[in-house]
């Protein structure tokens, strides 16, 4: 029997059987599994942080002066709905009555007494008057009066300083007249409750400017009533004040019933056509009326009866409002006659 002798192999030849090394080729492609990502130093990072801060500045800016352009356009819309005081270009002259209110918050009010302010321009040139709180020079409204014309407004009662713009070319409410003069009311002038206050402004010429000044206090001219106005019911009323800062009473208009809302700015019961009409008030006098949305038709009648809580009054004067938007208004003509008082946010309606 023969035997065949196997030559054993070295121990580092082994590990050619077990291990498949890589090449030299493959060993110089590989790269770190972080050489991918980016460089996230802090230099980098305050450099990009940089550029998004400039860039949000930069749209900052353009919002800011957006909101500028918007509020200049609300502006020019709010001077654009008193045309007939701020024109265009200097030269057109307002139209008679035309009004624009300074600061509506202060002029239409209903927690105050409101009386008639009439202007009368006997001067050779046409005028506007701006009226202003005396006590901080404030300007409140402005009203245009031509030639030869007059001019009515209601206004709260109280005390004011006037300033009179005078001219042949107008410009606007900060420039006045191109080619005029401005007079003061010394004193100011005073609006009375119960009573219109007449102003008759007479004179020539404006440089130099002659104004002369008749003032007067005329008793209000209220239809002659057959029968005085009676009411009729003792006690109180206490009414709960709304969220948007109202009083509100339930009553009836010649029967019909409506829910009044107490309105110490208007001077007059005041009621729409559509309850006019339900109400069987069928003859009034025409007449027109100067409101804060401008001169508006009206018609003043006398009803045989009017209502509210307790509280029932006859022959009263009532002046129908053909666009009165809202509930009717229990004025001055009817709550003169009581006594109110207001604690926090009730309001108590009592006979005197």
């Amino acid at each position: 029997m023969s035997r065949v002798f196997m030559k054993e192999k070295p121990l580092q030849d082994r590990g050619h059987y077990r291990v498949n090394p890589t090449s030299k080729n493959d060993r110089g492609n590989r790269k770190s599994s972080t050489s991918s990502l980016p460089d996230l130093s802090w230099k980098r990072f305050f450099g990009i942080t940089l550029v998004w801060v400039f860039i949000g500045l930069v749209f900052l800016v353009i919002f800011q002066r957006y909101q500028s352009l918007l509020e200049l356009n609300s502006q020019t819309a709010q001077y654009a709905d008193s045309k007939k005081l701020i024109p265009q270009a200097c030269g057109l002259l307002p139209p008679n009555g035309a009004t624009y209110l300074f600061d509506p918050l202060a002029i239409n009010r209903t927690d105050v007494l409101y009386s008639g302010l009439r202007i009368e321009n006997k001067h050779d040139h046409p005028m506007v008057a701006i009226l202003f709180d005396s006590a901080n020079a404030k300007k409140l409204l402005a009203l245009s009066i031509a030639t030869g014309n007059s001019s009515q407004i209601a206004v709260p009662v109280g005390q004011y300083g006037m300033q009179v713009l005078l001219g042949s070319s107008w410009c606007n409410l900060e420039t006045g007249f191109s080619d005029g003069a401005t007079v003061t009311v010394e004193g100011g002038i005073s609006v009375n409750a119960d009573a219109t206050t007449s102003m008759q402004f007479s004179g020539s010429g404006i440089r130099p400017v002659r104004l002369d000044l008749a003032y007067n206090m005329l008793p209000i001219d209220l239809q002659h009533l057959e029968q005085p106005l009676e009411v009729i019911g003792n006690g109180k009323l206490d009414l709960q004040q709304t969220r948007d800062g109202h009083y509100f009473s339930s009553g009836t208009v010649n029967g019909v019933p409506v829910v009044f809302m107490i309105d110490t700015g208007a001077t007059v019961v005041s009621v729409s056509a559509e309850i006019a009409s339900r109400a069987g008030i069928q003859k009034c006098t025409n007449q027109k009326m100067t409101t804060a949305n401008g001169i508006v038709s009206a018609c003043k009648a006398i009803v045989p009866e009017v209502t509210f809580g307790e509280f029932r009054l006859t022959n009263v004067e009532v002046m129908v409002m053909p666009n009165l938007p809202g509930n009717p208004l229990l004025g001055m003509n009817v709550l003169r006659n009581f006594h109110l008082e207001q604690v926090d946010r009730t309001m108590r309606i009592s006979t005197r």
